[in-house]
């Protein structure tokens, strides 16, 4: 099982927030570790999935001007994994373009990397921990938009359940009394899950999530045992 720390780097690595030497070093650990592949995998499927259910953004009001300042600024801007940016946000960036006339190759690069990064910073990642050894060997990642009220949970190596419970995810709010539930998770063959979800009510604040068993049909409280959380 991948720990917390390396789960953390591989985050950092798909976001490109590693330093070139630091991204090297992940790298040659990356070809002789196949679970860290199959989690890096994950993680970049469950952003290009979220990016392609996010509604379009207009661009806020102070980003062209925030643009120009950086880009004139000597400051390098880090490139971002464009697999990962919606396709609004690619219209946004041609928009940007022909609004301010930048013909520059390494301009329109820093651009891209600015439009890239205020679109990323939406998005929370979270790597749920088993809470019990039977779940030890189960890859868990959520990605959620507070915006949007709307995330994407990605199961893989799920234990079946007995006849009669479902698993439910939760969303921990600090602000609401009890977990708000975000729905059943189906699991799909090969006891794997792709849950697009929204919360039964908006939350404030995603602080936490969490996955547990329940009687089938869910609850509206957490009543079963609690099998995985993340931050």
């Amino acid at each position: 099982m991948i720990d917390e720390t390396k789960q953390e780097m591989a985050i950092d690595y798909v976001l490109g927030e590693l330093s070139p030497m630091a991204a090297e070093s992940f790298e040659q650990e990356l070809a002789g570790n196949e679970e860290l592949r199959s989690f890096i995998k994950e993680l970049r499927e469950g952003f290009a999935s979220m990016a392609l259910t996010t509604e379009p953004l207009r661009p806020r009001s102070e980003l062209f001007q925030r643009i120009l300042t950086e880009v004139n600024s000597p400051k390098k801007s880090k490139l971002i994994w464009a697999s990962f940016v919606p396709w609004a946000l690619a219209a946004c960036l041609a928009a940007a373009l022909l609004i301010l006339g930048f013909d520059d190759l390494r301009k329109k690069n820093e651009v891209a990397a600015l439009l890239q990064r205020d679109a990323l910073a939406q998005l929370q990642i979270s790597a749920l921990q088993a809470q019990v050894q039977a779940y030890s060997n189960v890859s868990a990642v959520v990605v959620w938009n507070q915006q949007h009220q709307r995330g994407l949970l990605r199961l893989e190596a799920m234990p079946g359940l007995q006849s009669g419970h479902d698993y439910q995810l939760w969303i921990i709010d600090p602000a609401e009394k009890t977990p708000v539930s975000a729905g059943i998770v189906p699991i799909e063959s090969g006891n794997s899950a792709r849950f697009e979800f929204r919360p039964e009510r908006p939350v404030t604040s995603a602080a936490k999530f969490a996955v547990s068993i329940e009687k089938t049909g869910g609850s509206t409280v957490p009543q079963g045992q609690i099998i995985l959380v993340g931050q």
